[in-house]
């Protein structure tokens, strides 16, 4: 039987610094029928002109100039013809048996979404961080999944990086394409969809994808302005809104009353308006006795006698 091929959707915007060392890790897969879909934002430091001269049949260069990450996969779904999808940022990288490994659980379960664990580093790789392993596991209860990662026991929560995920193209096509109104958790909104949309998930406990922590992507994900924190707001309503399906249970109160209150904390006190809207949601979710860690030895003391709102505004003050 022949296998199936896996298109990988790259986004790039200035990466010159990484892309080799992304674009290798993908060349180097153990499973070899693969097609490489680079869509360009508009680079200006020769990462087009690099990936341009490569000698590989397998890469194929789009432009979609000034449109943004959400637009250029968006754009690189329209053109690929793989059964399965890889999306992989221009600077993160696989380890050589990620795909292979995903594809020999999803042969068996059609209808599900392949998932690994993340490493997360600085400039050395063998300096990582896995925060995610407790939270993954194969499953035939996509809900269940997506409520412990969120949060169900209203404690415990975390978060999927997008390369570690492998689907097969026709749930995306059944969840729809990413968010490009979002400017943050755009890849936590888009794969709840997915998720929902799928029938389970296969977890390949042995390999893992490589996460960034000083590049662009970062910059992204810790972002807390305005219009990060607004974003964060419309992704969450949608999760609560695709999570719904069998009625407010603990889990599920417990999961979005947590990440509302999330938001409130990262919010306060530069944009309070914001930081109440995310707690009156977090309230009518039966509300959530999560307290943040939020510094050294004399912030959390503040934190222990006066409250996490005053220890916030002193650590805003001195910072």
């Amino acid at each position: 039987m022949m296998k199936p091929l896996v298109s990988i959707i790259i986004p790039n915007f200035n990466s010159l610094k990484y892309i080799e060392e992304t674009l290798n890790s993908v060349f180097n897969q153990t499973y070899d029928h693969i097609e490489i879909i680079i869509v360009d934002d508009g680079s200006t430091d020769g990462s087009f002109e690099y990936i341009s001269a490569l000698n590989n049949s397998n890469v194929k260069l789009f432009k979609n100039p000034g449109k943004g990450a959400c637009a250029a996969r968006n754009y690189g779904f329209s053109l690929v013809n793989g059964e399965y999808i890889q999306f992989l940022d221009s600077d993160d990288t696989l380890d050589t048996d990620k795909i292979k490994s995903q594809i020999d659980l999803l042969l068996d379960f059609p209808e599900r979404v392949g998932v690994c664990s993340t490493k997360h580093f600085y400039e050395d790789k063998n300096k990582v961080v896995v925060t995610d392993t407790p939270f993954l596991f194969s499953t035939n209860k996509p809900q269940e999944f997506l409520l412990k990662l969120y949060g169900a026991d209203g404690k415990h929560h975390n978060m999927v990086a997008q390369h570690a995920w492998l689907v097969p193209k026709h749930i995306i096509e059944k969840a729809g394409l990413w968010n490009e109104n979002l400017v943050k958790d755009q890849d936590g909104e888009f794969f709840c969809r997915v998720v929902m949309a799928s029938k389970g998930i296969c977890y390949s406990e042995n390999v893992f994808c490589y996460y960034r922590k000083n590049s662009q992507n970062v910059s992204i994900s810790s972002g807390k302005t305005r219009s990060h924190l607004i974003s964060q707001l419309r992704a969450l309503d949608s999760k609560a809104k695709q999570l719904r399906g069998d009625g407010m249970t603990v889990a599920y109160k417990n999961a979005m009353s947590l990440q509302y209150k999330l938001i409130a904390i990262n919010a306060y006190p530069e944009f309070k308006d914001l930081s109440k809207q995310a707690l009156k949601s977090s309230h009518n979710y039966g509300g959530s006795d999560y307290v943040p860690v939020l510094g050294g030895r004399i912030i959390e003391t503040i934190k222990r006698i006066f409250g996490w709102k005053i220890a916030k505004k002193v650590w805003h003050l001195v910072h």
